[in-house]
């Protein structure tokens, strides 16, 4: 029997689910957050042990002036639950011709010759350069919008492209997107990237970014709806083609609107079940290509070695393309990888004991959960060399280091339903055929089902791609909602 009827249930409290269960409980609607983990966040979790505060991995997010944390903490009245911190200085180093890792021009706004001169581009190179970069940061929306059928590999082609440059807007797209510059359409990127250039990237949250999360999510509550954590999802309900509520480890609940932010692919052919989608459908989420995954280490030192609150590692070698991810796949990790880096008590000095330093890194590896302890070694061995060679004072203080994976993603955030799949970084890709106008429908075949989050309903990076996704999918199911009130 059923513990309590909502109007609407929302399945997992990342940011997209968290955002659109706040956003509906706002408006009056009676609501039911569930999250199978101890609190929200999803793949931005925060997480605090002997002393040291971080994410579960990795996460950068942007833009850095007007962006969504801001506007959605705002809209809900909670906007002095969590801190954001906008990095003042980025530390990324590229490995130029002489086999150096130099560190970028700093500032939000760094001089172009500068940039210019740590990217080796040449003195005749330069206008070229200055044209691409202009019409980047220049292209119109409505231009923008008409570019989802190619990729941002053949966009870049249209222009002579200085190799520094080119590596360096190619390290960009791979941290973005993870997915490979001939894949990412470019819509996504110019869009993007745009925003970066214009607006400033790296924004964080003072005891990591999953506190915004969090404050959102406890606004649920506090407009009348009801969250409980440790609940874990097995089945979404449906009858005669509508939703009728979720089976959880905690109890039935009754609902006419689910909306998961459990990923489409674990919520068609897991939590809902084939049976209940036309066959063609069916096909049609299998083919959905997720993002690539990423996976690295954690450094705790004794000792202050980076100054920069994040950075990358990259060089010509370094950029990803379809080719040279395929070999990677068959075991042939390359002798160079990019490493993004963030270092957690550079812009928030609570995240670790005084004189103490943590550092994160990420790079690029199969989504796959049921990698091996020693197929993800290989990987991890690849982040220390890469580490070593830049930082070479960081091996003298490392008190403990742990690797995580792609399995770890998995296991704390989407279930694995395909081969291959699960432990993706963002979600579905955002390439050729599934962004813009091919990006999967908010709304599922089986009447009041809908998908929030990074598969559905959002542009941009990240956390800011599911926080738009939270809020256009609450306008939807409000409108639904309001219908169903006139035509059940």
């Amino acid at each position: 029997m059923a513990e309590k009827s909502y109007d609407v249930i929302v399945v997992g409290a990342g940011f997209g689910g968290s955002t659109c269960a706040a956003l509906l409980a706002k408006r009056g609607l009676n609501v039911l957050l569930l999250e199978k983990n101890a609190k929200a966040a999803g793949k931005a979790m925060s997480i605090s042990k002997k002393g040291f505060t971080h994410t579960a991995w990795l996460v950068h997010s942007a833009p850095a002036q007007d962006n969504l944390h801001e506007a959605i903490l705002k809209e809900l009245g909670v906007e002095d639950r969590a801190e954001l911190i906008i990095a003042p200085e980025n530390g990324s180093r590229y490995r130029n011709s002489s086999g150096q890792y130099a560190i970028g021009p700093q500032g939000s706004t760094p001089d172009p010759d500068a940039t210019f001169a740590w990217l080796e581009v040449r003195e005749e190179e330069k206008d070229d350069a200055i044209t691409l970069l202009t019409d980047l940061i220049s292209i119109s929306p409505q231009d923008i919008d008409a570019l989802d059928d190619i990729s941002f590999q053949e966009w870049l082609g249209r222009y002579k492209v200085p190799r520094g440059v080119y590596s360096f807007l190619n390290f960009i797209s791979d941290g973005c997107f993870m997915v490979p510059l001939d894949l990412v359409a470019a819509s996504e990127a110019l869009r993007t990237v745009q925003a970066v250039f214009l607006r400033g990237g790296g924004v964080f949250g003072k005891g990591g970014i999953g506190h915004v999360a969090e404050a959102i999510a406890q606004a649920v509550e506090e407009y009348g709806g009801k969250m409980i954590t440790r609940a874990r999802v097995e089945k979404i309900t449906v009858d005669q083609g509508r939703v009728t509520g979720v089976i959880t480890s905690k109890g039935v609940f009754q609902s006419p609107i689910v909306v998961s932010n459990a990923g489409i692919q674990p919520t068609v052919l897991k939590l809902v079940g084939e049976e209940q989608f036309d066959k063609s459908y069916v096909h049609y989420v299998k083919d959905l290509v997720p993002s690539w995954a990423m996976m690295g280490v954690r450094y705790f030192l004794d000792k202050k070695v980076i100054n920069e609150p994040s950075a990358c590692l990259f060089s010509d070698e370094t950029g990803w393309t379809l080719e040279r991810w395929l070999k990677t796949e068959s075991g042939d990790i390359p002798k160079e990888i990019s490493v993004w880096i963030e270092v957690p008590s550079n812009y928030d000095p609570a995240a670790a004991p005084p004189g103490k330093q943590i550092i994160l890194t990420g790079t690029w590896c199969p989504a796959d959960p049921q990698m091996t302890r020693k197929e993800n070694q290989a990987w991890w061995d690849k982040v220390d060399e890469m580490m070593f060679k830049a930082f070479p004072d960081l091996k003298d203080h490392i008190e403990s280091k742990e690797g995580y994976s792609s399995h770890d993603v998995s296991a704390l955030t989407r279930d694995q339903v395909l081969p291959g799949q699960g432990g993706e970084c963002i979600g579905l890709g955002q390439i050729v055929g599934q962004c813009g106008r091919h990006k999967p429908s908010i709304k599922a075949p089986v009447r009041g089902l809908f998908y929030v989050g990074c598969d559905a309903g959002g542009r941009g990076i990240g956390i800011q791609q599911a926080i738009d996704s939270g809020i256009n999918v609450a306008q939807t199911v409000l409108r639904y909602h309001g219908l169903r009130q006139v035509f059940p």
